[in-house]
C-alpha cells in the first residue's frame, strides 16, 4: 500500500473516531425517552457516518481502494444525509415556517442551495470521462444534498420568533451542516477522479465538521 493511500485510510480512521465519539456523546444527551426527536435523528445521523466509515477502513484495509467498486461507506453519507433531512423536515420547519406569504422569500431563497448543488453536479460528473458508477453514486449523492440543504440554508436565513427562539440557537449547526455536504461533495468528486489528496483533505474535514456539529445541537436544545 503506498504512502498515499496510507494518508487516506488515516483520514478515514480519524473521521471515524470522530464521529463515534460524536455519536456517543449525542446519544448520552438524546437517545432516551421524551428527549427532543430533532436532536435524536441528528445524534443518528453521525452514527451513519461512523458505521460508514468504519465500512471505509475496512474497505482499504483488505482491498486498498474505495474508487474501483460500489462500497457500503457511501450509505454511511446517504444516511446522514436521510436523517438530517427528516429531522428539519418533520419537526424543526413545522414548527417555525406556517407558509403564509410574509415567509416566501425566504423559502425562495433557500432554493438557492439545491440549485447549486444540481449545477455542481452538472458540471462536473454527467460529462465528464469518469466510471458511470460515479456518474450514478455522483447523482444519487446530489438528489439528497439537495433535499437537505435547502433546509440548512432555509434555517440559517430565516427570521427569528420571539417565542420559537430555536432558529437562532442552531444557525451554529445549520451553517457546518452546510459545510459538511459541501464537503461529501468535494469527496465525491475527488474518488470520481481518484485524486488521492483531495479524498485525503476531503474525509479529514468531514471528521472535524462532525465534531462540531453535536456540541452545538446539544446547546440550542438546552436553549430550546
Amino acid at each position: 500500500m503506498s504512502e498515499t493511500i496510507d494518508w487516506y485510510l488515516l483520514a478515514n480512521v480519524f473521521t471515524f473516531v470522530c464521529a463515534l465519539g460524536a455519536f456517543i456523546y449525542g446519544g448520552v444527551h438524546f437517545l432516551r425517552p421524551k428527549k427532543a426527536m430533532y436532536a435524536q435523528m441528528i445524534t443518528l445521523a453521525i452514527g451513519c457516518v461512523a458505521f460508514g466509515r468504519m465500512f471505509n477502513v475496512i474497505r482499504l484495509l483488505t482491498e486498498g481502494s474505495l474508487t474501483q467498486t460500489f462500497q457500503l461507506g457511501f450509505l454511511g453519507m446517504v444516511g446522514s444525509l436521510m436523517f438530517f433531512i427528516s429531522s428539519n423536515y418533520g419537526t424543526i420547519d413545522s414548527l417555525i415556517d406556517d407558509h403564509s406569504k410574509k415567509f416566501r422569500k425566504y423559502r425562495m431563497t433557500a432554493l438557492f442551495a439545491p440549485v447549486l448543488a444540481l449545477s455542481a453536479y452538472v458540471i462536473l460528473f454527467p460529462f465528464a470521462e469518469i466510471p458511470m458508477l460515479w456518474k450514478i453514486l455522483g447523482g444519487i449523492l446530489t438528489l439528497f444534498i439537495m433535499a437537505a440543504s435547502y433546509f440548512h440554508l432555509k434555517h440559517l436565513i430565516f427570521p427569528e420568533d420571539k417565542t420559537f427562539a430555536v432558529v437562532r440557537w442552531l444557525r451554529g449547526f445549520n451553517l457546518i451542516a452546510f459545510i459538511y455536504m459541501a464537503a461529501l461533495m468535494v469527496e465525491c468528486y475527488a474518488m470520481s477522479r481518484e485524486n488521492q489528496l483531495m479524498m485525503t483533505c476531503a474525509t479529514a474535514a468531514i471528521g472535524v465538521l462532525v465534531v462540531l456539529m453535536m456540541p452545538m445541537v446539544v446547546r440550542g436544545v438546552k436553549k430550546w
